[in-house]
């Protein structure tokens, strides 16, 4: 099979450390694999400057305002994706990370790229469901984790997602309909289909189409685990197949890393060798606005 070119979307608001470890990962672990040509990592960031003064390993960093939750993850995301058509053109696809989202295992990832591009998949992702409501266009997709292919969103303009326009359109509708929010992981399935629609022009069959085009990963099906006492569904961090880490406190990502024998990098390193992880979570305890 021909060597393939990725580029990596990191996006970050205050998670400083996940990122700069994932950037590691990525640097000292990917480009071990025999598939993968060349990696380009764009870093989208909208924290406090003073927290990430300058780049580390990527190769873009793109400093943005910070808004809201879900607007400000598509604003990073949409930012990411621009700066690699600008600037990647020979790319095959495109890896988004949330910084907090590692993953580690470099042959699962080579299979993902293998599946796509044999069976000629344009996304790789999962619903952002529970067990009795996984359905990708119920749900939505996990943003944390994606995998597109490039050529394909560039030539059918998947992107941008522009969140705060469609925000600013419909939003009183879905406060009237079910009093609920405009969702980011939902609107991400809707922006495939309509790139999907742009490709093949058919109203019938866009749905049964646009599934037979993505690579459902089922490793990591269903994202939460259980409903606790006030409704929310919790996620589960961590899938060992998949290599998969999404931890927001840092132990147990310490403890994944120590036992896989990961310890090539700087901050790597310092986070398997301390004792006190109070400085891993630094800018998350200044902040309450969000974290991916």
């Amino acid at each position: 099979m021909e060597n393939i070119n990725i580029g990596v979307l990191i996006y970050t608001y205050n998670r400083i450390e996940d990122a700069k470890i994932s950037m590691e990962i990525i640097r000292n672990y990917w480009t071990k694999s025999s598939l993968i040509n060349d990696i380009k990592i764009v870093h989208s960031f909208n924290g406090n400057k003073n927290w990430y003064p300058k780049k580390y390993l990527e190769d873009d960093l793109i400093r943005m305002r910070n808004s809201n939750h879900f607007q400000g993850a598509s604003e990073m995301i949409d930012s990411g994706i621009k700066k690699m058509r600008e600037k990647y053109k020979n790319l095959d696809y495109v890896i988004v990370l949330a910084s907090d989202t590692w993953l580690v295992k470099i042959n699962y990832l080579e299979s993902l790229l293998k599946k796509m591009r044999k069976k000629e998949l344009y996304l790789a992702t999962c619903p952002w469901g529970i067990s009795k409501r996984n359905s990708l266009f119920d749900v939505g997709i996990s943003v944390d984790f994606f995998i597109m292919d490039f050529k394909w969103i560039k030539k059918y303009k998947m992107f941008p997602i522009d969140y705060k326009n469609f925000f600013d359109k419909y939003w009183e509708l879905f406060l009237y309909v079910k009093g609920s929010n405009v969702f980011l992981e939902k609107l991400m399935i809707a922006r495939f289909l309509e790139a999907i629609f742009k490709q093949y022009n058919n109203n019938v069959t866009l749905r049964s189409f646009g599934e037979s085009k993505i690579l459902n990963l089922k490793d990591r099906s269903p994202v939460h685990s259980h409903v606790d006492k006030n409704g929310f569904w919790i996620r589960k961090k961590y899938w060992p197949k998949m290599g998969l880490l999404t931890h927001h406190e840092p132990l147990l990502k310490q403890k994944i890393l120590k036992q896989m024998k990961i310890d090539k990098g700087k901050y790597i390193c310092k986070l398997i060798s301390s004792n006190n992880l109070n400085y891993y979570l630094k800018y998350t305890k200044e902040t309450e606005r969000y974290d991916e």
